[in-house]
């Protein structure tokens, strides 16, 4: 496998302009007052509704008629594949979500799922985190779970500060001081002109008689965090003479897990071509213990082989080079619901200067998945020879 120039935030982000997602960078919007800050979360904000319990999300982006909510990862990672689970929009309608595709982001309490619909709802405007600084002013929105008085999902929003910055597990790295309740968990965490710096997961807090109490401090994932392991939120999946499309005799499991894989190759693509090799399989969903990677020359390397070797591969090629990646599936086999073989053909087009192409690399390679409590995971990669 060919593997992530280093791509600047900045840059990062330029790749989404025009798009659904709106991008500000740097943050020169003028404050909106609460009830604007309100409106414009409510209007993004949805209720996440698996079986087990209940969260918030927030509308990321559109393509056609499927909309993306970014959420919790503990919001949804109880959700077996199959199971029924709803996002509730803000006009009350219900929408079930896909719950064979959804995407879990490698390190992070995070997940991105879609459901489909042909209404006209808002997507949210993504914004610099790094721009926020301690004491400036967020708001946090969500769905506070039912108690004694509430007895129903109620939109909730919130408004403190930032009172501190870091890096700690599991992606999480804005600390404020809102108040916020168990339910809230995957909202957004919105600036004072309404853009969304982050997503909310955690709070200090306790059971009182039986009845959870949150209180102090909350941690949140920050928005820029979501964007280097999320190209798929940037742009949409490339259609192209390339793009695999579902067979009338394919299975339902297998069209639904080709529909993984275009989410899984839009998103592979820009993080090859930034030759990042540590972020591109942080993201990449690899069962670590497992997954072995055979070389076209016979050897066999496990995980952490195979970033030490990618890694090197990077270093060795000039900054000045310009990736840009393709891949084209050449066979599918699913043997169960929960397993899939993949073929594919990953062609790699670099240059110096955008658009004079000065060398074209082609390789095939099979990739093994298993689906593994709900999530695919990849178990092995071969590698075949240049073509």
């Amino acid at each position: 496998m060919i593997t992530n120039l280093k791509l600047s935030r900045r840059r990062l982000l330029q790749m989404a302009g025009g798009l659904a997602v709106t991008l500000l960078w740097p943050h020169h919007a003028y404050g909106q007052t609460g009830r604007q800050v309100r409106d414009t979360a409510k209007a993004v904000t949805v209720l996440v509704s698996p079986q087990s319990s209940s969260g918030s999300g927030v509308l990321i982006k559109q393509e056609g008629n499927s909309y993306y909510v970014l959420t919790a990862k503990h919001v949804m990672e109880s959700t077996r594949a199959g199971e029924e689970a709803d996002v509730v929009t803000a006009d009350g309608q219900s929408h079930p979500i896909n719950t064979q595709a959804i995407l879990y982001l490698s390190g992070v309490d995070l997940a991105l799922i879609r459901f489909d619909s042909d209404r006209t709802y808002s997507v949210a405007t993504l914004s610099n985190s790094e721009s926020i600084t301690e004491t400036d002013t967020v708001y946090i929105a969500g769905f506070p779970l039912p108690g004694q008085a509430i007895t129903s999902p109620t939109f909730t929003i919130t408004k403190g500060a930032i009172t501190g910055k870091g890096q700690y597990q599991r992606g999480y790295g804005l600390i404020y001081d809102n108040v916020t309740q168990p339910g809230m968990s995957g909202g957004p965490i919105l600036s004072e002109t309404g853009q969304v710096i982050g997503i909310h997961g955690l709070a200090e807090g306790e059971r009182v008689q039986g009845v959870a109490v949150k209180a102090g401090l909350n941690l949140g994932v920050p928005i820029n965090t979501i964007l280097d392991l999320t190209p798929l939120a940037l742009k949409p999946t490339p259609k192209t003479e390339s793009s695999p499309q579902p067979v009338a005799s394919a299975s339902e499991a297998e069209q639904t897990f080709r529909a993984f894989l275009d989410q899984h190759y839009a998103a592979m693509a820009p993080l090859v071509e930034t030759r990042d090799a540590a972020r591109l399989f942080n993201y990449m969903p690899i069962d670590k213990e497992r997954f072995r990677y055979k070389q076209h020359t016979g050897v066999v390397q496990n995980y952490n082989d195979r970033v030490a070797g990618a890694s090197q591969f990077f270093s060795k090629k000039s900054a000045r080079e310009k990736w840009k990646l393709s891949y084209e599936i050449t066979d599918l086999q699913m043997p169960t619901a929960d397993q899939a073989i993949v073929s594919h053909i990953e062609t790699v087009k670099w240059s110096y200067w955008p658009g004079l192409v000065r060398g074209v690399f082609r390789r095939r390679e099979t990739t093994s998945w298993e689906r593994v409590n709900g999530q695919w995971k990849i178990v092995s990669i071969e590698e075949g020879e240049r073509l």
